[in-house]
């Protein structure tokens, strides 16, 4: 039925439309035209029962700047107290990261061959590396990493800045200092003198490049100088790494991962918090004593086990702190007109557990896990249910390893072959690195950590029958499953080798076995 309103509308619509074709049919028909078209689109009507949900149209920067250090706050909150969320962060981590990402080096020689002794030589200097690349000599490259990601989830975005120390022979003089985007001057913001635009900390050119960051000597949140703003050292955008997702063309930094789970999130947790303090309080009244005598008390209850009190009939009108002990071998005589009423719990009731599978639904997907996964719960899930859910999660784990491989780790590698150039350390000659060095550092790539198959009979199979239709190769079918097929052929050859050697060892101990106990003549006579 058409209501009121709409038939207001049509008319009003109508007469102005009926008023422009006569003065031009060409301007009522483009009337006529957008009416139809605003008329189409239901989300755009603002009347009824979603009349109230009008939100306003501003730029991705403007909307994250508004709502960034709230939607942060809540989410390491809910990081730190919430053991779902934390949970499914850390299994996150430990599948998209594990062990870390590290470089497969791709260097050819002068014939445009596969140079694998020199790839060996680059990998073993970088694992080297590895291991003393934190600024701070705390955390190595992988758990860089996964400090990286989580830093993605509960803030969005973090800085990663190249600092030099020489000061251990052999290693190349590269450092990483991780920092936090709180550290960004918030108040470099705005057209600044020399021209250029400042967005929360960072400096842009007219293309929207970021030029240089303007970094706070200290955390402005940190208990050390809280209060003080501090100083801020403005760094050249080519010694700073910014990683954040860009979600929209107007956007210039990252907001949280978990942005549309938080308060889901939250909600549930107090949710069941509730439900237990109110289980708890019915669990604790097992029992109400109730009178029939007027202006009698029976006082104000009793813990379970507590001792009896004898009763005096004289003391009618008057308070009586009755206490029962609730053992199994005792009858306990109570006034007259007394009635003892049980208490049968009613939380957390049928209806909890639907709701907080419901909930985790929502929440997982936010996260981008199957809900088993998130929830730890795999008493309703078959075979084939969890095997499409765990496919499915791994897409998930697979484009947060290709946004560290893009964002951080081909960047990281460019530094490291560029330090090792700068510092002699290139286990290899590097004609024309100065010219071009970008030619040198496209080759490498980050070495992806895999799965082990979920069905490993009828997984292999399917990779034989792959690489026998020529639509896949050995290579990535190791890559898949986080391996190097050079690494892998070159073990097994070292495998083959060990156990000829072991097979010819054995045959020698057999034949000297038999040399040693074949009888002699003088025996045998």
């Amino acid at each position: 039925m058409m209501t009121a309103g709409r038939k207001i509308y049509d008319t009003y619509s109508s007469l102005v439309g009926g008023m422009l074709s006569l003065l031009s049919p060409i301007r009522a028909a483009r009337f006529r035209f957008g009416r139809d078209m605003y008329r189409s689109y239901l989300s755009g009507s603002i009347t009824g029962p979603d009349q109230g949900f009008v939100p306003r149209l501003r730029s991705a920067d403007t909307e994250v700047k508004a709502a960034y250090k709230l939607t942060s706050a809540r989410c390491r909150d809910q990081y730190r107290n919430n053991s779902l969320i934390s949970g499914g962060i850390e299994r996150i981590c430990n599948n998209v990261v594990r062990t870390g990402i590290y470089p497969q080096f791709l260097m050819r020689d002068r014939a445009g061959k596969f140079d694998r002794p020199t790839n060996t030589a680059w990998e073993k200097l970088f694992r080297r590396w590895s291991i003393y690349c934190d600024s701070t000599g705390h955390d190595s490259y992988g758990a860089m990493q996964t400090i990286g990601l989580r830093h993605m989830w509960f803030d969005g975005q973090y800085l990663i800045h190249r600092v030099y120390d020489d000061s251990l022979p052999g290693i190349v003089p590269l450092r990483l200092e991780l920092l936090e985007c709180s550290q960004l001057d918030s108040l470099v913001d705005g057209i600044l003198t020399n021209g250029n635009t400042a967005r929360k900390g960072v400096e842009y050119d007219a293309s929207g490049r970021p030029l240089f960051y303007h970094i706070l000597d200290h955390h402005p949140g940190d208990y050390i100088g809280y209060g003080s703003y501090g100083q801020s050292r403005r760094i050249p955008a080519s010694e700073i790494i910014h990683v954040w997702e860009r979600d929209m063309i107007s956007q210039y930094s990252g907001i949280s991962w978990l942005a549309a789970v938080v308060l889901e999130g939250y909600r549930m947790d107090e949710f069941r918090h509730i439900t237990q303090d109110t289980a708890r309080a019915q669990a604790i009244f097992a029992y109400f004593l109730k009178s029939s005598i007027p202006g009698f008390n029976l006082g104000p209850g009793m813990p379970a086990g507590g001792q009896s009190v004898p009763f005096s009939p004289s003391a009618t009108g008057g308070t009586l702190d009755t206490q029962l002990a609730m053992n199994s071998t005792m009858v306990q005589k109570l006034p007259n007109g007394t009635e003892v009423q049980a208490i049968s719990p009613t939380h957390p009731g049928d209806n909890y557990e639907p709701f907080v599978k419901d909930s985790q639904r929502w929440q997982s997907a936010g996260l981008g896990m199957s809900f088993e996964a998130f929830a730890n719960n795999y008493t309703d899930s078959s075979y084939a249910s969890a095997r499409s859910g765990a496919l499915e999660e791994r897409l998930s784990y697979q484009g947060q390893q290709q946004f560290l491989e893009e964002k951080v780790n081909r960047r990281i590698i460019a530094w490291f072959i560029e330090s090792a150039w700068l510092a002699g350390m290139s286990p290899s000659a590097m004609p024309g690195y100065a010219r071009d060095p970008l030619r040198y550092h496209e080759m490498a790539s980050g070495q992806l950590p895999g799965w082990t198959w979920v069905d490993p009979n009828n997984d292999a199979k399917a990779a034989e029958k792959l690489i026998d239709l020529v639509i896949d190769t050995r290579t990535d079918q190791a890559a898949m499953r986080g391996q190097v097929f050079e690494d892998v052929v070159e073990r097994q050859l070292e495998e083959e080798e060990q156990l000829i050697n072991l097979y010819e060892m054995r045959n020698k101990r057999l034949k000297l076995q038999e040399s040693t106990n074949a009888p002699t003549k003088s025996a045998t006579n």
